[in-house]
């Protein structure tokens, strides 16, 4: 159940939620998902450089139009503003702070953001909330841990940052959902994806198939998802071939690591919830329900 007015787990700005109900009911959820504020306090590492152009000039041309609205709708520079707002807010003031414990809060605000995303994106907007949740609920931690590549990869997004009170905060642990064993694998499949030339472009069409995602049990408009996610598909595809003729079956590469993304964030969300269950993660947030709703 979420109750975000709870006094141990402060949530973003604009994310409200009403005691008693759960996220499946809680329709004003998508009226209130945007969850990135500015603030007096925020930082703004010089690290931290954002790629704008979607893909060099030459691959930009090779777009469908779909795909360049994919891209003309992404806000990275918000991303980083609301990450590290929240970082500071949460340590303003603080001599110390419960380093996994404010990784769960960013974590829930990275969802909140999904939310917010998703429910005016192409495709899922035209579906009723009981499907938009079951799909969310099946790739939230996907597309989370797909972000932080992007992130890293796109926009130099460091391995740290310094707190306003000088405490170090990992940042990759965001994209390990907390697993540091999961290291290793997260920069294999981050070199798998430089080596195939992974741009803004391959990023945004591969986040929009994991959330459209037709094989999700129980939704009902399954025709809509299954003709969004092959319109995507197609799109991916013919982006791949023209705009890289040099990467020999691009697209089924990129497919091909999908599931190695799935194992980190699978991985990721089993250590989560056993921390929650022995109550070593904050309680009554959105990424605690989204942890309990694959397991009902």
């Amino acid at each position: 159940m979420i109750n975000n007015n709870n006094n141990n787990n402060h949530p973003p700005s604009g994310a409200t939620s009403t005691p008693g109900l759960s996220l499946s009911e809680h329709s004003k959820l998508w009226g209130n998902a945007n969850s990135t504020t500015s603030s007096p306090h925020s930082i703004s590492p010089k690290s931290f450089q954002f790629d704008s152009s979607g893909s060099s000039s030459s691959t930009a041309n090779k777009m469908s139009p779909l795909i360049r609205d994919f891209v003309q709708g992404l806000d990275d520079s918000e991303w980083q503003r609301s990450l590290f707002s929240l970082l500071q807010n949460q340590t303003y003031n603080q001599c110390e702070v419960d380093l996994f414990e404010l990784m769960c809060k960013v974590l829930d605000q990275n969802l909140f953001s999904q939310v917010d995303w998703a429910r005016n994106s192409c495709f899922f907007k035209d579906l009723k909330v009981d499907d938009q949740m079951k799909l969310l609920q099946h790739s939230w931690s996907d597309m989370l841990v797909l972000d932080h590549m992007h992130q890293r990869m796109h926009n130099s997004l460091p391995d740290e940052t310094t707190l306003h009170n000088g405490q170090k905060f990992d940042l990759l642990s965001l994209g390990l959902l907390g697993v540091p064993s999961l290291r290793d694998r997260f920069a294999q499949v981050t070199i798998k994806l430089q080596e195939l030339k992974f741009d803004i472009s391959d990023y945004i069409c591969v986040k929009f198939l994991l959330l459209l995602n037709p094989d999700v049990r129980g939704i009902m408009n399954r025709t809509h998802v299954e003709e969004g996610h092959e319109q995507v598909q197609k799109a991916l595809l013919e982006y791949c071939v023209t705009g890289y003729p040099q990467i020999q079956d691009k697209f089924n590469k990129l497919m091909n690591v999908l599931p190695e993304l799935h194992e980190i964030a699978s991985r990721g969300e089993e250590h989560l919830y056993l921390k929650h269950c022995n109550g070593g993660a904050p309680t009554q947030t959105l990424l605690m329900e989204m942890l309990h709703a694959k397991r009902k």
